[in-house]
């Protein structure tokens, strides 16, 4: 299991979420009473829909090959260049192989991996905002393999990057009418990594493989 944790302001709550055949939503385990009263806290603040983000930020970060502790928290609303953005930061538990991916590629799969699904599993976003500001903390090292990443982690997970991804609500509004692809939504954020300013490359679709021949 990989602890997760669900925050509104200074008050966080650890919750439980399976990391071994996880689903797209997290299961919770037996949420108590403090649990409910910060998600009822964070839904009256911030609406239903930060609720749900929180829930698949989390899901598609242990998907994604999380081997640390997974954590999403409400930090609220930030400025940047004079917008207001309801921003989330989530504290993957991902280490990128360096020997597999550079930086582009690391910016690119926290995009296809994390960002845009789980923008995808919403028909629109009501964020009381004039954007969503996505926090994104992962590190990377090089390692052979996961079982010789998780023999090491004891000795560091790496060094840490911090990608932060602000999307404008009109912009989102065009993904969900079709009207615009998740890389031209990607061309239009605005994104810094540790600080700087950067653009995504999109990770290209693996391939389908092809159906058994009968």
């Amino acid at each position: 299991m990989i602890a997760a944790v669900v925050g509104l302001g200074c008050a966080s709550v650890a919750l439980m979420a399976m990391a071994q055949d996880a689903p797209s939503t997290p299961r919770i385990g037996r949420p108590n009473p403090e649990v409910l009263q910060a998600l009822a806290e964070v839904r009256k603040q911030y609406g239903a829909d930060a609720v749900m983000l929180e829930g698949f930020l989390m899901g598609h970060a242990i998907e994604s090959g999380a081997v640390r502790e997974t954590a999403v928290t409400v930090s609220g609303i930030q400025e940047y260049r004079q917008k207001r953005y309801l921003t989330f930061t989530l504290d993957s538990g991902i280490v990128y192989n360096d020997r597999e991916l550079g930086a582009d590629e690391r910016l690119g799969r926290t995009w296809t991996r994390i960002v845009e699904p789980t923008l995808r599993r919403f028909r629109g976003l009501d964020l009381r905002a004039d954007g969503l500001g996505l926090w994104i903390n992962y590190t990377h090292k090089p390692y052979t393999d996961e079982a010789d990443l998780r023999a090491h982690l004891s000795q560091g997970a790496g060094e840490p990057e911090a990608a932060l991804f602000y999307l404008l609500t009109s912009d989102l509004a065009e993904l969900y009418a079709a009207r615009i692809t998740g890389q031209q939504l990607a061309e239009r954020a605005s994104v810094l990594v540790n600080g700087v300013g950067r653009s995504v490359r999109v990770e290209a679709a693996e391939p389908t493989p092809p159906a058994p021949s009968r």
